[in-house]
């Protein structure tokens, strides 16, 4: 939701979801909120339901992606398109060999996975007309990065965002797991020095305080060096900071929603890199768009 409002306020651009083996209480209620965070006037969504038959839900995403290249090409220049979840697209696929009657290939999945996911995935592109932006939610099944079904998914994407329990145990959302996520935008020469330079600096920061939490858990924080404690001091911070009130959920949250430009988190984490705002309580980096302010409101 908070995606589909940053496209449709911001971009003035177009949604299409695509609901593949949805509950049907789950796309009854996300309907309604998006009838309430005032994005369904832009918004398509096409639903496969669990209770269809594979053949369904195994064309759902198809149409909804046909529908999206029709938007493209002939109302809006940007088109976001959700899946929600792209596995079991590859699960109804896998249904659907069954009834055939082809033999299972690895791990129980269809001998067609690659060129099934294939299908769908080398059509989400950008023409002189406009661009369609996918963002699919990949269910991985007793967390297993290396099932053939997730790695044949993963392949086709720019960019795999990791959402961490551990991370929403925090009580921090949107709960990514900025070390275990990548893109192929992360490069000096796309992104430029500057951002590359942070970027990598926050992530050593980060890794570094989980290889601590161990000895800190054990041994007390007493225990590490000065320089460690500097260290976790201020990736604690940029964790905190890293957190996003979203616009969609302003009612159950009581936090107004936020959206900052990519100049002002890259000055605030460089900020807090240095240690500029050492002297302030964690709390005070939690749940705030930008660190502006930060030090008056102490």
């Amino acid at each position: 939701m908070e995606f589909m409002n940053a496209i449709v306020r911001l971009h003035q651009g177009v949604s299409v979801f695509a609901g593949v083996g949805e509950r049907i209480r789950e796309g009854h209620e996300l309907w309604h909120d998006m009838q309430h965070a005032g994005v369904m006037p832009r918004t398509l969504m096409v639903f496969g339901q669990m209770d269809e038959s594979p053949g369904v839900r195994f064309r759902i995403g198809l149409a909804a992606l046909t529908y999206a290249e029709y938007l493209r090409d002939n109302v809006a220049k940007e088109v976001l398109f959700l899946v929600d979840n792209a596995f079991r697209f590859v699960q109804a696929g896998s249904e659907l060999s069954g009834l055939l009657g082809r033999m299972p290939a690895t791990v129980g999945y269809q001998p067609t996975l690659l060129t099934e996911v294939a299908e769908l995935q080398e059509r989400i592109l950008s023409t002189k007309a406009g661009c369609i932006t996918a963002v699919e939610a990949v269910y991985v099944p007793a967390d297993d990065m290396t099932d053939p079904a997730v790695s044949a998914l993963l392949a086709h994407l720019d960019t795999t965002v990791i959402l961490s329990r551990k991370q929403a145990g925090k009580g921090i959302y949107p709960a990514v797991d900025p070390l275990l996520s990548s893109s192929s935008a992360m490069d000096r020469s796309v992104i430029g020095d500057r951002h590359y330079r942070i970027a990598q600096m926050t992530r050593e920061y980060l890794a570094r305080y989980r290889e601590l939490e161990d000895i800190i858990a054990m041994l007390g924080f007493e225990a590490l060096s000065e320089a460690d404690r500097h260290i976790v001091h201020r990736a604690r911070r940029l964790e905190r900071f890293l957190s996003q009130p979203f616009y969609v959920v302003a009612d159950h949250t009581g936090i107004a929603g936020t959206s900052v430009p990519l100049e002002t988190v890259l000055s605030d984490c460089e900020a807090l890199l240095r240690g500029d705002y050492d002297a302030l309580p964690e709390e005070a980096c939690y749940m705030r768009g930008s660190m502006n302010g930060a030090k008056d409101s102490r």
